[in-house]
Order: C-alpha cells, then sequence, then structure tokens
C-alpha cells in the first residue's frame, strides 16, 4: 500500500508547456542537417532519455519567429501523440544550447518546490505508465490531451525527500551509465582493431609490424588487392546463418524482441522469460541482425551474452542469426555485421514491398569477403576476446542493476519501501 499522499500535476508547482503550432511550425523544407536550433523529432525522445542519432535542426531565424516550445535547462519533454510517455531530460549534460518541441510534444518546467530530477525519474515509473495508459485515446494514433494530462497524479513529497529519492536512483543509473561508456569505449577498440585488419590489412607480419604498409605481398582479386595466401569466398565459408537450434514449443525460455536491440552498441537492453512458439533461435556468442526495414538501416544489431552456457533463448522471426564455424570466431562476426561495408551491401539488396522489405538469408550467405588463413583468425581472436569478455561481463553488472532500480523506482514512488531500505538493497548489488 502508497503511504504518500499525491497530487494531480495541475496542482503541483510544475508547469505544462505546448509547442508553437501556429502558421511559423516549419515545413519539411525548413529543416537541416546542421542548424542553429535542433527540432524535436519522434525519434529523438525515447522510452528512457534522449536519442540525437537522427537529429534535424532550423536556422535562427526559424527559431526566432517561433513563439512556444522551447526547452530550459532542467525541462523535461514528454511525448503526447503516437508513443506516448516517452521522456528526456534536458540537463547539463546535453550539449545542444537551443533545443525546440514538435506538436507531439510537451514540456514538463517544475517549480521551486519540485526537483526535477525527481520528476523525470518518477516519469519513468510503472506508476506514471500505467496512468498514461488509462488516460490515453485515439485508437489509430494513440493521444494524451493537456486536459488529462493535469489529472496525472504525483506523490506530493517534500523537496527534501524528492532529492534524497533522485540521490539514490541516480547513484544506480550513474553506475549503469558509466559501464555503457566503458562498453562504448571497448566496442570502438575492437570495431578499429577489426578494420585495421580485415579491411585494412594491417594485421602485425612476422615481425609485429602492419601488414600491407610495411610491403607485405598482395594479390589482385575482385575485391581488389588482398594479402597473399587468403582468398576471396562467401560469408557461409565462415559463417553459419540461422543455426538450427531445437525448443520444445511451450517451453518456458528467454525472449529478446526487436526493441531490445541497439542501434549503436552490442547491448541486448532487455529479455522477458515466455512461453516458446516460434522465431529465431541463438546461444551465447551469436550475432543477432535485423533483417527488415527500418531496422536494418537503423543499425539494430546484437552480441549475444545473456544466457547460460548451453542454454537456447528464441527472439523476434526478423531476427538473422550468425555463428562462427570452426574456421572462423564470433568476435569476427558482430564487428563485421556493423561495418559499414557489409551494413551498405544488406541495405541495397533488400527485397519485398515498400515498409516491409527484408534481407534475405541467402544474400547475406552469398556475400562476398576476403577469407583470411586460420591463423590471422587466431592471432586476432586473441587480441579481442579480452574486450568482448569484460564487455558480457558489464552488460551482466548493467542488467542486475537496471532490474534493481526498476523494481525499487515504483516503491520509493508510492512509499512501499523508504529510503534506508533502499540504501540498503543498493549496497548488496554494487
Amino acid at each position: 500500500m502508497s503511504e504518500y499522499n499525491f497530487l494531480s500535476l495541475e496542482q503541483s508547482d510544475i508547469a505544462i508547456i505546448d509547442g508553437d503550432r501556429g502558421k511559423n511550425y516549419p515545413k519539411q523544407e525548413d529543416f537541416v542537417e546542421k542548424g542553429f536550433c535542433l527540432f524535436l523529432n519522434t525519434k529523438n525522445v525515447r522510452e528512457d532519455g534522449f536519442d540525437f542519432s537522427n537529429a534535424q535542426f532550423i536556422s535562427k531565424a526559424k527559431d526566432d519567429s517561433l513563439r512556444k516550445g522551447k526547452l530550459q535547462r532542467d525541462d523535461i519533454v514528454l511525448t503526447t501523440r503516437g508513443t506516448l510517455g516517452n521522456i528526456g531530460f534536458y540537463n547539463q549534460s546535453i550539449s545542444y544550447n537551443h533545443i525546440r518541441i514538435n506538436s507531439g510534444m510537451v514540456i514538463l518546467r517544475c517549480g521551486q518546490n519540485i526537483d526535477p530530477k525527481f520528476i523525470y525519474l518518477f516519469l519513468k515509473s510503472s506508476i506514471f505508465k500505467n496512468q498514461v495508459q488509462s488516460f490515453q485515446s485515439g485508437s489509430a494514433q494513440p493521444q494524451l490531451p493537456i486536459k488529462d494530462l493535469k489529472c496525472i497524479l504525483i506523490p506530493d513529497l517534500l523537496l527534501s525527500e524528492q532529492k534524497q529519492i533522485a540521490d539514490i536512483l541516480s547513484c544506480l543509473d550513474n553506475k549503469i551509465d558509466n559501464l555503457r561508456r566503458q562498453n562504448e569505449t571497448l566496442e570502438k577498440i575492437a570495431q578499429t582493431l577489426f578494420k585495421h585488419w580485415f579491411i585494412d590489412f594491417e594485421f602485425p607480419n612476422d615481425d609485429g609490424k602492419p601488414y600491407k604498409s610495411s610491403g607485405g605481398a598482395m594479390v589482385a582479386s575482385e575485391l581488389g588487392d588482398i594479402p597473399e595466401g587468403w582468398r576471396v569466398g562467401k560469408l557461409e565459408e565462415l559463417i553459419i546463418v540461422n543455426p538450427r537450434e531445437s525448443i520444445k514449443t511451450g517451453a518456458i525460455v528467454k525472449y529478446v524482441d526487436m526493441r531490445a536491440l541497439s542501434t549503436s552498441s552490442m547491448e541486448i537492453t532487455d529479455y522477458v522469460t515466455r512461453e516458446f512458439t516460434s522465431g529465431s533461435k541463438f546461444r551465447n556468442q551469436d550475432t543477432l541482425l535485423a533483417r527488415i526495414t527500418p531496422c536494418l538501416e537503423n543499425g539494430k544489431t546484437a552480441f549475444v551474452s545473456i544466457l547460460d552456457d548451453g542454454e537456447v533463448a528464441f527472439g523476434s522471426t526478423e531476427f538473422i542469426v550468425l555463428r562462427a564455424k570452426e574456421n572462423c570466431c564470433s568476435e569476427y562476426i558482430y564487428p563485421l555485421a556493423r561495418s559499414p561495408y557489409f551494413r551498405d551491401f544488406a541495405v541495397k539488396n533488400m527485397t519485398g514491398s515498400s515498409g516491409r522489405q527484408r534481407i534475405p538469408n541467402d544474400v547475406i550467405a552469398n556475400y562476398k569477403l576476403a577469407i583470411p588463413d586460420i591463423q590471422t583468425i587466431k592471432n586476432y581472436q586473441k587480441i579481442c576476446r579480452p574486450l568482448f569478455w569484460k564487455t558480457s561481463s558489464n552488460q551482466q553488472q548493467i542488467q542486475t542493476l537496471t532490474k534493481t532500480r526498476d523494481a525499487l523506482l515504483p516503491k520509493l514512488m508510492s512509499g512501499q519501501i523508504r529510503i534506508k531500505e533502499a540504501e540498503s538493497i543498493i549496497e548488496e548489488v554494487k
């Protein structure tokens, strides 16, 4: 049972600010790739924060012509049309100084008696999300009108209590962010090594020097010059595409949805346990590649490391599963699947009707590449495997911390547990 009192957003010290919907609202021709003011689109505001990988901008003149909807630091953005309840926190870590919302969003601006970090965390809780579901209207495109948003209930706490709760949950968030930053660095190193060895052909020669630039022998091929001893072949000579696995129908196993794949990292952000019906099947060290538009173009790819030894899980039917043969290694496959050369090939060879295009399995299997000798693969694996092991270890910590945070969040927000109890729980998972 809740021990806190609640009040509506309308009763609180929080302003709900709509965007400018007037005659000067930007048209498509007003948007540029770089400009004065970032104009948010639906892709920029995710379930747990901003994503600026697909940003669009407007000029200073267009920005000056708009009256409402410009962010101030510590504002919270909330989506109110289409995908409801996605949020972004415009704190000091955001590098853009000028940002505006589009017509499917509102700004929540906290007054002196409200801690914005606390409200941002509350908006991530099931308490808020359950209320959004009960208020949403519209069947073709769900909406959360401002008149209904004003009725959303939030905990009525002293500012000091809000800050304490925010600090506790932020401790977990900061740990998760630090681990993700470590993984970003490790992935960049792995991608750089892959390119250095298998694209630029600068793997170490017998003297430990870069092969190609040190005069290593090269031979002509249909892909251009490749190292002597290598040959041009098909991807299926190194990699099994959609390996055969068996899960009994009705078995309760882990399931990974397309939403759990990142567009920029190997992390599987979430999974559930449910009854197996159909779908792609995979093990640890497999690479998952989204095969359907727009997920393929957006870069949804993952390296599986969330399972126990010998465990088989399943996922979306729109995954292609890639597994190393004996003459390859898993540390080779994931960087290959992320490489711009491979992705460009996959996107250009999609088939099917507009909006439902896919890359066929056989097209992936027949992708041509320079096949190294087995010793080069082994040498590469010896260097890269520790990077992948560390990344996987970090991912497991991230999952543990995320589950702890998600369990504590509604309980702290409702008063079901108190601050000291939450601090003890956090100490156990550090």
